[in-house]
């Protein structure tokens, strides 16, 4: 919707509410309206009924799409803890003994690798 049409739509609420009024403190003082006057202030009426139920249908819609961001969100923490969790179990399986000294026989330095595989999970995980 342009900005335009907003404050058209406005300006004819504006204007339909000002007629409202008028023709409620009409027949608030005479006890009755004209033919033609309750026929302006039944249509006023409808158009404000009606103004009214589409902004209910628009904020309902709203509210709809606020209640799935919030799932969405709740999942995306679920999931962030889950990550985390994951991270913290992959931690504790790293060996915590440190790198042995170069020198000692290749089996005994690097156990087929542990100690390499275990410094690039490290490294990996250790990234911002």
């Amino acid at each position: 919707m342009t900005r335009r049409s907003r404050e058209q739509r406005a300006a004819e609420r504006s204007a339909r509410r000002a007629s409202l009024f008028v023709l409620l403190d009409r027949a608030q003082r005479r006890g009755s309206l004209t033919a033609a006057e309750a026929a302006l202030l039944r249509a006023h009426v409808e158009a404000e009924v009606a103004e009214c139920d589409r902004y209910r249908a628009e904020a309902g819609g709203q509210q709809a799409a606020v209640r799935r961001e919030q799932q969405r969100v709740r999942a995306a923490e679920a999931a962030i803890c889950e990550g985390e969790a994951l991270l913290a179990d992959v931690r504790t399986v790293l060996p915590a003994d440190a790198r042995p000294r170069l020198g000692l026989p290749n089996t005994l330095a690097y156990e087929n690798g542990r100690h390499d595989m275990a410094d690039a999970v490290r490294n990996v995980l250790d990234q911002p």
